[in-house]
Parts: C-alpha cells; structure tokens; sequence
C-alpha cells in the first residue's frame, strides 16, 4: 500500500514547501542579469555562481574561433560566493586556467572541464583556459557587479517609461526620433528626470542628450545602434569643427548621463567601422597602398561629451563602439564607475577613454575596457590642458596602449593619478606610452608618428598599488624637449616584459621608483633596472622600505 506521502501530490508539495522555509534560501545572495530577449549564448562556456546558472552572451572576435564571451551577476553585500566555469570548447579537459589580473590572487581548482573559486568582493577578470594571457588568447569575462544602490524605479514622480511613448521594444522598429522626444520632454520637467528603459531591445539611431535628464537601461534592456551610417547625423558645426557623429551624444549638456545594468550596444564593428565603409568616391580617402588617410574624420563614435558639465556614466556595459568609444572634451566634471566597455578584436581607433580641450575633474573608478586600440588617451596640442584625472580600481585588457600621450598632439596634463590599476595586456605597445618626439617610429615609415609635441608641460603623474603584467611593454617615456616633472611609481609590481622600458628627453625631471617590485625584487638602483631591460638617458631616483 502506498504511503499518504506518496499518494497525495498536495501533502506532498505542502511537506516540501514547509522544509524549505527552514533551509537557508536558494540562490539569495546571487542576482544574475537577465539577458536580452534572442541573445546569442555562449557556445564556449557555462557559469554558475553558488549553483544559480549565469547567462553567458557569445562575443566573436576575430572569427568563428576566437571570442571574448561575456557574463555578468550582482554580488551580495557581504560574505563570499562561489563561481564555477565549465569549458564547452572540446573533449579536452582544462590543463592550465589563468585569471587575471595576477594581483587579485585568485588561484582557480581544477576538475576536469571546470574550474571553481571563491569572490568576497566585487571584480573584473579575464579567465584564459589552456591558454596563455594575452591579447590574442580566447577567453571569458566575467564581471562580480556590487549591488545596485537605489536605482530608480518605475512609478517614482521623477521616472518615466520610454514604454509611455508607443516605442517597438523588439528591436525591429528605429526609434531615433521618438527616445530623443522623450529625452527633450524629461529635459523640460522642472528639475528633468529619468527616462527608464525596461527590459527589451530598442534600436536607434544618434541619441542626443539634454540637461537635467539620465537615461536608465535595466538590466535585460538593450540599446541597439542602427548599421546605417546616415542614422548618425551631426548637428551644424563652426568652420574647422569636427562633426559630433556618435551613438550617444552630449554638448552643451549639463547634469545628466546613462546608468543602468544594461546594454548599449552599437554593433560598430563590422557595419560602421570606418576602415572597411565603402570609399567616399573622390579618391582622397586612401592611399595608394589603401590605408585610409584620415579615420579620424570619417567614425561614428560611441559616446561624445563636449562643453559638458557634471556627467555621469555608471553600470552599464558599452558593447561594440565603431569608433572611439567616449571621448571627453572642454568638460567639467566627468565620472564614469562600473563602466565595462568591450569592443571587438581587431579593431582599431576604439580608444576607451580620449580626453583633450580644456578638461579637468574626471573620475573613472571600479571599471573595466578592452580595446584593440588606445584605452587612454590625451591630446589637443598645447592650446588644450587636461587635469585633474584620477582613474581607481580599473582593469585594462587592451592591444596598444593604456595610456597613450604623443603623435605631435599632446595637450598640457597635470595631476594624473592611477590608483589601484591593473594593466593586463598592452601586446603591441606600452602600458604608459609617452611620445613627444617622433624617436619610437624612427624607421618604422609611418607618418602619422612623425611629429613632435613642442611646448607642452607634464606635470605630477602618479602610478600607485599598480600592476603591469607581462604581455606587452611596460613604460617608454620620450619627453622630447618639453618639461615631465613629479612622475612617481610607488608600491606598484613589474611582471617580464615582452619589449624594454625607456625613460629619455632632455627637460624630465627625476622619475621616482617607490617600493617598486619587478619580478618579485624590490628595486633599489639603475644596475637592476638596466638588468631588467631598462634604457635611460633621463634621471630615475628610489625610495624603498627598509
């Protein structure tokens, strides 16, 4: 005879539901992001985190086999958390499995086609399977968000749904025109307001921004770029003025920015890159040897802020720029924390970050990019002065530079602070690239880098709790004839490089190496820098504990 228990499927779930209430809840802690409605899925890897399944979105790179597939999950506010990866890739069992950065210690258990370990605290990584870390290598990346503080929410007297406005939440239907009523009619709000994207894609054009108004993407929420270049039109510019073509666009704008859990994704590459749009017809766009002879007039950017103050971005993760990705000019006050910006593999002029004009006040914390191009990078000439730059807590994965200052157009910059910064990659350059003379493309034949920077002043740049990796090269400063002054690495670690340092010019003012370690050695003198691989004709000075 068959139990009660057994018999009756109402007791049954009744005894069930009771037991758990005494268990500790399920997956609590965790909060995975949704993903968007059709997102492609990995094909490479599967994640968990504390058993509770993570989406993992599918980013080729290259081609079909190469990828930088992409997962994203809220930690709890405290106390641990243990994720789980498992390799879809082949038969073959995972061998060696890197996670970077190096400094954050985490050292993964192995088990066949997984790896496991433990997070107590909000991180970026780039996990390599049987692969070494580099640029080139196939990977994951994966991104422990802190918990999203009072977000807005729909029905709060500030918010208002893009929904209200009729808008095709498929991605089917271009909807240019209608987000950028909205944004003009939160702008005339007194006090402006919130323009909440919920879940669902939403394809657009040019997005051009008002004072007084935040757009809120939420997690599951998409904002697709239009594949038509002449979705992204410029407003009228002065004689001589660089056309603001971008995907999101804010001049003369202040108080406002983009936050969320979601997405922006522009799609630039392949559609928009201005490398491989068709030839403009008159001949002049490439050279005989068909390089193109002036990208920097033809891209659509990601995201432009000009003779802008006080904006914001945070959350959100900025997929797949076509051109610069933000490019911050004549601006006060610019933040942007827990940005992750992913662009595709080859592809080059996707600079995370360019600042030039006369900008100051910039924040750019707890945030991550991987670019092919520059992550970093300063220039206007020296009628342009950039200051006051502190980027925190940053994960760098990129192929040429992370900070890249030179090409005869490097503004005056004073107080640069990296705190906390973790260079992983910079394969095809420097991490710190500074080139005022056109000494490093000497021989290489390419013009672009034959030009100097006259005139300009550089002045306290610190590098602080800072690591630099081994792919790639580490500092090659060239301060031609122009002032560098109070350049300091302090606590910071040096993996091997793949090509030597070089400190040269003839005004930089002594470079201090405070409790500076490079492959495990504190550093204490010139012989163990050259010993390392260091050339300089410019004076270097150290401190370290005794």
């Amino acid at each position: 005879m068959k139990s009660r228990w057994l018999a009756d499927p109402a007791l049954r779930l009744a005894i069930l539901l009771s037991f758990s209430m005494l268990l500790p809840a399920a997956y609590a802690s965790v909060t995975p992001y949704p993903a968007y409605a059709g997102a492609p899925e990995s094909l490479a890897y599967r994640v968990t985190v504390d058993g509770q399944p993570v989406f993992v979105h599918r980013l080729p790179t290259y081609n079909q086999f190469q990828w930088m597939d992409h997962a994203s999950f809220a930690m709890p506010a405290s106390g641990k958390v243990h994720v789980t990866v498992t390799s879809l890739v082949n038969e073959r069992n995972v061998v060696t499995c890197y996670i970077r950065p190096a400094a954050y210690g985490i050292h993964p258990q192995i088990s066949g086609k997984s790896i496991s370990f433990d997070l107590d605290q909000p991180r970026y990584l780039v996990i390599f399977f049987n692969e070494e870390p580099s640029f080139q290598s196939p990977g994951l990346l994966l991104f422990a968000e802190p918990a999203e503080k009072n977000p807005p929410k729909l029905g709060d007297a500030n918010v208002v749904n893009i929904m209200d406005y009729k808008v095709d939440n498929t991605g089917k239907t271009l909807e240019t025109s209608t987000i950028n009523k909205a944004i003009s009619d939160v702008s005339a709000r007194s006090g402006g307001g919130v323009l909440f994207f919920p879940a669902g894609i939403y394809l657009s054009g040019e997005i051009v921004m008002q004072s007084n108004v935040k757009l809120y993407i939420d997690a599951g929420a998409v904002i697709r770029g239009s594949r038509k270049n002449a979705d992204y039109v410029s407003p009228p510019m002065p004689n001589g003025g660089r056309g603001l073509r971008a995907m999101v666009v804010f001049n003369n704008v202040e108080n406002a920015g983009i936050t969320g859990r979601g997405t922006i994704d522009m799609e630039g590459y392949p559609w928009l890159w201005h490398d491989i749009q068709p030839d403009t017809g008159d001949g002049k766009a490439r050279s005989d040897e068909g390089l193109v002879n002036d990208p920097h007039g033809m891209g659509v950017k990601g995201y432009i802020v000009n003779h802008c103050k006080n904006i914001t971005f945070q959350g959100l993760l900025l997929l797949r720029s076509a051109y610069w990705t933000t490019t911050v000019s004549d601006t006060e006050n610019f933040s942007a924390i827990n940005i992750k910006i992913v662009n595709r593999k080859q592809q080059y002029h996707d600079d995370a970050f360019d600042f030039t004009g006369n900008t100051k006040h910039v924040l750019i914390a707890d945030s991550f990019a991987m670019t092919m191009d520059d992550t970093f990078a300063f220039y206007g000439g020296k009628s342009s002065t950039v200051e006051d730059v502190t980027v925190r807590n940053f994960v760098n994965y990129t192929y040429t530079a992370s900070i890249a200052i030179g090409y005869g157009g490097a503004p005056n910059i004073r107080h640069l602070l990296f705190d906390g910064v973790q260079f992983v990659t910079n394969q095809n350059k420097y991490a710190v690239w500074i080139q005022l003379s056109p000494a490093y493309f000497t021989g290489k034949g390419y013009s672009s880098g034959q030009k100097s920077s006259d005139g300009i002043v550089m002045d306290d740049f610190k590098f602080v709790n800072t690591s630099f990796e081994n792919d790639g090269g580490h500092i090659y400063i060239d301060g031609g004839s122009d002032p560098v002054t109070n350049f300091v690495f302090q606590n910071c670690t040096f993996g091997h490089p793949t090509r030597p340092a070089q400190i040269m010019g003839a005004k930089v003012a002594p470079i201090l190496f405070k409790n500076v370690k490079i492959n495990g050695v504190v550093v204490s003198s010139e012989r163990q820098l050259k010993r390392d691989g260091y050339e300089f004709s410019a004076p270097v000075t150290f401190k370290f504990a005794p």
